[in-house]
């Protein structure tokens, strides 16, 4: 059994974690409250950005000559995985990839022989992502850390060009859905071709309502230069570019709230520690204390 000395050691070692857990679980509750803010923040402009949309693509039959609208046999799916550059955030990022896996499983079950790439936001999906069956066509680790808009755009920019050429016939977004400080759920939705549910749905979760649906468009007319289709295409870049960031403010809310919760999981933990060893080191205490009574009485007695 350790002696009293190594038990204040120990002490004093799990006291000090627990006074870093709770620091850490203190920034992760502003950084969470700042991120839920921005995405907030989001909603105005891509509802309005949506219902512009949905008001030019009736136009004319722009549908038809638009192929981000066009629905086409998969044989190659793109995912764009959002996961969180550090670790500390209990099941966050392993969450993420159950998720993926099942959606890659329903993926090739629907489309015999479809190809699986991927586009990794954050270095914990890099790591994760060798271990599925595809490849890693790009990574963009620093965006997590600063979700500034051109690098939004570069993500953006590169998924349009991918689907334009057709290198893939759908592109998914990956991400975790910051519903409450306590519930984060793992959503998939599909951004290019452009699918109105997915993206209906995906605006209303900036704002916890419901989606708009057709009977809510706007009724104002356009008068639209140079041509639909450009606006529309113009349109539909703003849009995914919106999702896509949506999709990382939210996966950066969600890390922290993670993140939080772990923390104050190992501060109780220090504390239930703390409590143990202060009980362990007062047993000892009072069992030496009256191993020593006991050996000057017995002293006492041999002398008398």
């Amino acid at each position: 059994m350790a002696g009293t000395r190594e038990i204040r050691r120990r002490i004093k070692s799990v006291k000090n974690t627990g006074k870093i857990t709770r620091a850490m679980e203190m920034i992760s509750s502003v950084k969470m409250r700042k991120a839920a803010a921005s995405v907030a923040a989001l909603r105005p402009y891509a509802k309005s950005a949506w219902d512009v949309l949905s008001v030019v693509s009736r136009a004319r039959d722009v549908r038809e000559s638009m192929p981000l609208l066009e629905e086409r046999s998969v044989r190659r799916q793109l995912f764009v995985v959002v996961t969180s550059n550090r670790g500390l955030c209990g099941s966050f990022n392993t969450q993420v990839f159950r998720q993926l896996r099942a959606e890659i499983a329903l993926t090739r079950e629907r489309y015999a022989g479809a190809g699986i790439d991927f586009v990794s936001l954050g270095r914990k999906g890099d790591a994760g992502l060798k271990f599925l069956n595809g490849e890693i066509v790009a990574s963009f680790p620093e965006v997590i850390a600063d979700p500034s808009a051109s690098e939004i755009r570069s993500i953006t920019k590169f998924l349009f060009e991918g689907f334009e050429s057709e290198r893939w016939d759908r592109v998914s977004l990956v991400y975790t859905d910051f519903v409450s400080a306590l519930v984060q759920t793992v959503r998939v939705h599909q951004v290019l071709p452009l699918f109105e549910r997915d993206a209906e749905e995906q605006i209303a979760e900036m704002g916890g309502e419901e989606p708009t649906g057709a009977a809510d468009v706007l009724k104002a007319e356009y008068a639209i230069e140079p041509a639909p289709e450009s606006v529309l295409h113009a349109l539909l870049f703003r849009l995914v570019e919106m999702q896509v960031l949506h999709a990382v403010l939210e996966s950066n809310a969600s890390q922290e709230a993670a993140r939080m919760t772990a923390m104050r999981n190992a501060s109780d933990a220090a504390k239930d520690m703390t409590e143990s060893f202060t009980l362990l080191y007062n047993q000892l205490r009072q069992a030496k204390v009256t191993q020593e009574i006991a050996e000057l009485s017995a002293g006492m007695a041999a002398v008398s």
